[in-house]
């Protein structure tokens, strides 16, 4: 059996830098073990308390009314009183013997394991931690510095640092989502032929890719422009939202024109951002008072710019400083972008913790003297908060046959064309809120700055979120759509979906499909007993995510990978070869490990039209002379001297507002599957009323029955990973993304992760708990030091 996709090789491996492993020595599963027999006391308990307050009532039971009065209090309690015992009490007080016996028991061993599982906690995080907390904020380093000690009693204080230190473990344990060493990139490849399944995982880091991020350039940038000594050095360049048009300058967003002397047209048509400001006073032979007024006018910029989409961008601001004129300023600036240089230089020759937040502390000091400093504490994903990044290659040689990688595309078939009608569905969607706009102006080809204006006023901005937020609303309706379908299966544990499923989108709403963009990044992992089982055919495959397929640009995997010619052909079939154009989208770059590289993966068919500083090396069009125009499918695009540049809503931006491709059912959400592909995990949602009463505070037997009984009555997996709900955290798309998005593993049978989940649940109010697949005792990936979890993030393009 075909499919219509295959995978693309060279393909992306994302690893967990540290074993799985280290979080089982962290277990308390006696402690569970003897809350569940407890429970079943209890249980047994409740039953024969009915019977025994029944007996004690009667009136023929004998009882003088002190000896009443005494049973009926006790067994209310679940005690034991000091009277004589009837016959027919004698099984309530076994069984409630039996029940005091196994709270002291709980209490015994919780505190036993307990003791053992913080003294592994504090001793893992000695070993591990500190290489990890270097890229933490000053804030968490004292998290480790007072662990050596012996073991501290534990007060609210404690318990917040042992959690703080848990989260840590588990996020470089349970999870591949992180950065450097702890967070590896690899690659692999496929080929044709015989089943084959092989991977070579040499120890430590075979390439590290150390640099200053990107806010430290923002910040070097802003520092010079401040400072009234650089002015003839910088490189004035015609504002991109307005153009010149005989003597006078149009600014093209709000109509408005200026007259321009001929001193004044002269100096502008010398502006190309390239040629300082005290070479075009000579040249141009006229007053600086004169560049002054046009830059007050906003007719030029004169600024030192941070180039768009460029992760090295400090590199190219201190390169634009040596090229300045020899002099004081020149010397100044220099010497201060060549020390931070050094000190990630540096940062890249150590790996001794100590020395790397030395060099760190080092360069924050530096970049405070500019007044730049970045807080710690923010709620947003990926923002980044140290001056210098580190990102880490293993290599692994790892290699499977295209027959078995492929798998997933066969059966998951289904699922990849749910999620393309999808994004055709969102896309026209999006067109119809932005024709809204274009309609509202009345005016159509409107100038691309112009159009900009307009969104921004209809509180729409593009630059920011408001595609996404379209796109949000968009996915809304197929959400409702597709619960609908489930509703049905939601008692199940897992279901297997019908291509009639997967089909709700074609099936019940009206859009213009097309290929071009819709081709997805899939990220795949594979269970299995061990390497061998998977060639006995022991496996399942799961798509943890679908992403668009730039998913695969961001430079953090972008660097390491060994094919860029094969990459950029899989990507030019996910694109059907179409042009598409950068406008200024600010998640593109928000940081250097996130800025998306599609410049260079695409350069034929990437097109620059922002206002912000391009590479002079791409292909680029002035936002003043392109035109956002209605095309004849009802696509809101853009076009430049009647070549068309691409589509708003045909591209990788809309589908920030679809992920993750999840849908849930609450309370309840089977596994689904297409096929033996598993596409879905199963999933709960949790509200904290359902932990029911108790003290869960301190040394808590109350919060492990509490747990224990949730389990019980969810039929919960002992590991799983959770995060707010939608509803929750009242998020949209990608703006101000918090960071609880991110999903945090919990050990149901580990009481230091009963406590995290007791935290979470009582911050949010609602928890979506989905289980752990593969499952610690499917993660096949085996090397010296233990398991790990990793998954491939792939390229499905058309066969």
């Amino acid at each position: 059996m075909s499919s219509a996709y295959r995978i693309a090789s060279p393909f992306l491996i994302r690893l967990a830098g540290v074993p799985f492993d280290v979080l089982e020595e962290l277990a308390t599963p006696h402690v569970c073990v003897v809350a569940r027999d407890l429970l079943t006391q209890e249980t047994e308990l409740e039953r024969l308390k009915k019977a025994s307050l029944e007996f004690v009532a009667r009136r023929e039971s004998g009882l003088t009314s002190e000896e009443f009065a005494a049973w009926r209090t006790a067994i209310r309690n679940s005690e034991i009183p000091k009277q004589r015992i009837p016959h027919q009490l004698e099984d309530y007080i076994r069984v409630a013997t039996a029940a005091q016996q196994a709270r002291m028991q709980l209490d015994e061993q919780l505190e036993k394991d307990l003791t053992t599982a913080r003294i592994s906690l504090f001793e893992t995080s000695r070993r591990i931690l500190p290489r990890y907390l270097v890229f933490g904020s000053g804030e968490v380093h004292h998290l480790i510095d007072h662990s050596g000690e012996e073991l501290p009693t534990r007060n609210s204080r404690v318990r917040e640092r042992e959690r703080h230190l848990l989260l840590y473990l588990q996020r470089i344990t349970a999870k591949n989502d992180t950065f450097s060493e702890f967070g590896p990139s690899a690659w692999g490849s496929s080929r044709s032929g015989e089943a084959v399944l092989s991977f070579e995982a040499r120890p430590g880091m075979a390439r590290r890719d150390v640099f200053l991020e990107r806010w430290t350039a923002h910040a070097l940038a802003a520092g010079i422009n401040a400072d009234p000594e650089t002015f003839l050095e910088r490189c004035p360049r015609l504002n991109p939202s307005g153009i010149l048009i005989g003597h006078r300058f149009v600014f093209v967003d709000s109509g408005d024109a200026v007259d321009l002397t001929s001193a004044e047209l002269e100096i502008v048509t010398r502006c190309d951002g390239t040629t300082p400001i005290h070479t075009l006073v000579r040249l141009a032979d006229v007053e600086l008072a004169l560049v002054g007024g046009l830059l007050d006018k906003k007719i030029l910029i004169a600024m030192l710019e941070v180039p768009a989409l460029e992760p090295l961008a400090f590199q190219t601001l201190r390169d634009d400083v040596a090229a300045w004129h020899v002099g004081t300023a020149r010397d100044r600036w220099l010497l201060f972008a060549d020390s931070l240089i050094k000190c990630a230089t540096d940062f890249a020759g150590t790996s001794e913790p100590t020395q790397r937040q030395q060099i760190l502390s080092a360069a924050r000091q530096q970049l405070s003297q500019l007044g730049a400093e970045r807080k710690p504490g923010q709620r947003s994903l990926y923002a980044a908060v140290n001056p210098i990044a580190e990102e880490c290659f293993r290599d692994c040689k790892f290699e499977i046959s295209g027959a078995l990688l492929n798998e997933v595309v066969t059966d998951a078939e289904p699922w990849i064309d749910f999620w393309r009608d999808n994004y055709a569905f969102v896309a026209s969607r999006v067109a119809a809120g932005l024709r809204m706009v274009l309609e509202k102006v009345g005016k159509t080809p409107l100038p691309l700055p112009a159009f900009l204006r307009a969104c921004e006023t209809a509180r729409l901005p593009l630059t920011g979120p408001g595609l996404v937020g379209l796109a949000v609303m968009a996915f809304q309706e197929v959400k409702a759509a597709f619960r609908e379908r489930l509703e049905p299966h939601a008692h199940l544990d897992e279901y297997e979906l019908t291509a009639a499923d997967c089909h709700v989108v074609r099936d019940n709403f009206t859009y213009q499909k097309f290929d071009e963009f819709t081709f997805p990044s899939g990220d795949l992992q594979l269970a299995a007993r061990s390497q061998d089982a998977i060639l006995r055919g022991e496996y399942r495959w799961i798509v943890s995510e679908l992403h668009p397929a730039a998913a695969t640009l961001h430079h953090c995997m972008y660097w390491s990978c060994p094919d860029h010619a094969a990459l950029s052909r899989a990507l030019q079939l996910s694109t059907c070869g179409k042009p598409f154009f950068h406008f200024g989208f600010f998640a593109a770059d928000f940081t250097a490990h996130t800025t998306v590289r599609i410049f260079d993966a695409l350069p034929q068919q990437a097109i620059f039209a922002s206002p912000q500083r391009g590479d002079p090396r791409w292909r680029s069009v002035p936002p003043a002379r392109a035109d956002v125009f209605i095309d004849d499918q009802g696509d809101v695009a853009l076009r430049a001297k009647g070549q068309y540049l691409g589509s708003f809503t045909r591209n990788w931006i809309i589908p920030l507002g679809f992920h993750p491709f999840q849908f849930g059912l609450a309370p309840h959400t089977p596994r689904l599957r297409c096929g033996r592909v598993i596409v879905q995990r199963r999933a709960w949602t949790i509200s904290g009323e359902e932990m029911g009463g108790g003290n869960f505070s301190g040394l808590s037997r109350d919060l492990v029955l509490a747990i224990e009984r949730l389990r019980a009555a969810k039929n919960l997996p002992r590991f799983v990973y959770i995060r707010p709900t939608e509803q929750a955290l009242r998020r949209s798309g990608a703006e101000g993304r918090d960071k609880d998005t991110k999903p945090v593993f919990i050990d149901f049978e580990s009481y230091l992760f009963l406590e995290i989940f007791h935290r979470w649940v009582t911050k949010s109010g609602e928890l979506e708990i989905t289980e752990m697949l593969p499952a610690p005792d499917d993660l096949w990936w085996r090397e010296a030091d233990g398991r790990r979890t990793f998954e491939l993030r792939t390229l499905m393009i058309p066969r």
